[in-house]
């Protein structure tokens, strides 16, 4: 469930931002092959894709749309590791 989400929705990030520079592009799409994948892990490909758009933010090689991008992830990150450790809370 979380696998289709996560590629539906970097692909219609991939349509909706067209200011994105070429090897957040690249990213973006080597990241939904690798998710097309039967055995791959969708929450190991989107740590994936959020280390990348770290490495390009840190030496300001990201467009404005990249740092949504990576905003959001980090966003849905932190979510999902409190959602994943909930069980130790109660």
């Amino acid at each position: 469930m979380f696998k289709t989400n996560k590629r539906k929705y970097l692909l219609n990030f991939l349509e909706e931002h067209p200011n994105l520079n070429s090897e957040e592009k690249k990213i973006i799409s080597d990241t939904v092959n690798k998710m097309n994948e039967p055995n791959s892990l969708w929450y190991k490909e989107v740590k994936t894709i959020t280390n990348a758009l770290q490495k390009l933010s840190m030496y300001d090689k990201s467009s404005d749309d990249g740092k949504v991008l990576l905003k959001q992830l980090n966003r849905s990150d932190w979510f999902y590791g409190l959602y994943d450790n909930i069980r130790f809370f109660g």
